[in-house]
C-alpha cells in the first residue's frame, strides 16, 4: 500500500513534456502559416545541438513569443516558465496544461516554482524563461528580473539565448486584440555559456551576460522595414499618456495613422514606425521621455479602481470588486472589496518588483499570494502611468543603492 502511495506521489510530481505528436502537428500547421504571413526567418541551426538539461533566456516583446520560440526550437520540446495568470484564463489554461508549463507568481517569492524547475532539470528538460519577468509594453526589453541569474547559477546547465527581432513591431502589446502587422521577424538562438562556464562564473557575471543577450530595441533593430496594417497607430494611446507639446496627461488619442492631443498636436506614424510632426522620431523615445518626466520624489498617484480576482472556479473575474488605490515613493495602498469581502493592503513601494500590465485596462499585483487586477477609474488608460511610476522609482532606488 505504501509503495503504491509513493509511486502515485512521484508521478504527480513529474513535470513532463508536451506530447511529441501533438507538438509536431501544431508546428507543422503553424510554422508555414506564420512564416508566410509575418515574414519570419530562422537562425536556428544550433537547435540540433541543444540537449537537456539546459536553460534558454528569452526576450519578451510580444504576446506571441511562446509561439515563435516554440516553432524556432522545434524539434526540441521546451518547458516554459509562464505567469500564473495565464492559468486563470479559460482560453489559455487548457493549452498550457498540454504544454506542461511551470507557472510562476510574478515579482513575489515563489519557492514552489524553484522546486518545479529543479525537477524539470532532473527530467533533462530544456527550460525557457522570459528573463524580464513580464512582457514589455513598448518596443524595448526590460531589465533582467531579480533572481534570474541566481536560478541559472543554481541549475548549472548550458545557457542559451533566444531573440525575435521584429516581433514587437508585428504584435505590439498596445494593439487591439487580433490586430497584427505584416512585415518581418527574425528569430534566432545562440549558445551563451556551457555548463562548465556557468560553474566558473559568478552570479553577477551571469546576470550581465544574460542582460546583454536579451537587450533589444525593436524599432532600431528593424529600422527601414515596412509593417503593413489597416491602422498602424490604433491603440498606441494606451501607452502614450503625456503630450510633449502641452505637457498635459490623458489627452492623447490615436487613430487613422495620427496621434492627436486636444492642444493641437497632430503627429503621424508611418508604416516604418517613424513619427512625423512630433518632437520624437520613434514611439520608444516618446514613451521613455514621459516615464523619465515623472517626479517620483514628490508625486503621488491615487484613483478609484475596479478590482479583479479569481472566483470559486479558479478563473479570473475582472469585476470582482472595487476600491481605491494609492502610491507614492514610500507606500502602496489598496482598500476596497472583493466578492463582497473587505480588502485592506499596505506595503512599501520598494518591495513591489514591477506591475505586469494590460495597457488600457489593468495592472497586476499579488496580495497575500492572491493575484489581483487593478483597473484605475474613470480612465483605465491611466494604468500605464502606474507602471511607469514604479519602474522609474525602482531604477532610482537601484542607482542610489549603487552609490552607497
Amino acid at each position: 500500500m505504501n509503495n503504491n502511495k509513493n509511486k502515485k506521489k512521484k508521478k504527480e510530481g513529474k513535470i513532463g513534456k508536451v506530447n511529441p505528436i501533438f507538438y509536431a502537428l501544431v508546428c507543422a500547421y503553424l510554422k508555414p502559416k506564420y512564416t508566410r504571413k509575418y515574414g519570419i526567418t530562422y537562425d536556428n541551426a544550433i537547435v540540433k545541438d541543444i540537449k537537456g538539461p539546459a536553460i534558454i533566456v528569452a526576450t519578451h516583446t510580444c504576446d506571441e513569443d511562446h509561439m515563435i520560440s516554440g516553432m524556432t526550437l522545434y524539434p526540441v520540446r521546451p518547458t516554459y516558465i509562464v505567469s500564473e495568470h495565464f492559468m486563470r484564463i479559460p482560453s489559455t489554461a487548457r493549452l498550457l496544461k498540454l504544454m506542461h508549463v511551470i507557472t510562476k507568481k510574478m515579482f513575489c517569492a515563489d519557492i514552489s516554482t524553484i522546486r518545479k524547475v529543479m525537477r524539470a532539470k532532473k527530467e533533462n528538460a530544456v527550460i525557457v524563461i522570459f528573463a524580464e519577468g513580464r512582457l514589455s509594453c513598448y518596443g524595448h526589453t526590460l531589465p533582467v528580473a531579480d533572481g534570474t541569474a541566481e536560478l541559472i547559477k543554481k541549475l548549472g546547465v548550458d545557457l542559451y539565448a533566444w531573440k525575435a527581432e521584429g516581433a514587437y513591431l508585428t504584435f505590439p502589446k498596445w494593439r487591439d486584440k487580433g490586430d497584427s502587422r505584416q512585415g518581418r521577424i527574425h528569430s534566432s538562438v545562440k549558445l551563451l555559456l556551457t555548463a562548465d562556464e556557468v560553474a566558473a562564473k559568478s552570479v553577477e557575471e551571469i546576470r550581465k551576460i544574460a542582460a546583454a543577450a536579451i537587450l533589444h530595441d525593436d524599432e532600431l533593430a528593424m529600422a527601414g522595414v515596412e509593417y503593413k496594417s489597416k491602422d498602424i497607430v490604433r491603440g498606441v494611446d494606451r501607452i502614450l499618456f503625456k503630450c510633449p507639446k502641452c505637457l498635459r496627461e490623458g489627452t492623447i488619442t490615436a487613430s487613422e495613422g495620427h496621434i492627436r492631443c486636444e492642444c493641437g498636436l497632430d503627429a503621424e506614424l508611418d508604416s516604418f514606425y517613424r513619427l512625423h510632426n512630433a518632437p520624437f522620431e520613434r514611439i520608444n523615445e516618446w514613451f521613455e521621455w514621459q516615464q523619465n518626466s515623472i517626479d517620483v520624489e514628490n508625486e503621488a498617484l491615487s484613483a478609484k479602481a475596479k478590482l479583479g480576482c479569481c472566483g470559486k472556479d479558479g478563473f479570473m473575474d475582472p469585476n470582482a470588486g472595487e476600491g481605491e488605490v494609492y502610491m507614492d515613493k514610500e507606500i502602496f495602498k489598496l482598500l476596497g472589496t472583493l466578492h463582497g469581502e473587505p480588502i485592506e493592503y499596505t506595503t512599501q513601494t520598494c518591495k513591489i518588483g514591477a506591475f505586469p500590465v494590460s495597457p488600457g485596462d489593468h495592472f497586476d499585483i499579488y496580495i497575500n499570494n492572491k493575484l489581483i487586477y487593478v483597473s484605475p477609474q474613470p480612465d483605465p488608460k491611466s494604468t500605464i502611468k502606474w507602471v511607469c511610476f514604479l519602474d522609474k522609482l525602482n531604477v532610482s532606488n537601484k542607482l542610489a543603492a549603487e552609490k552607497v
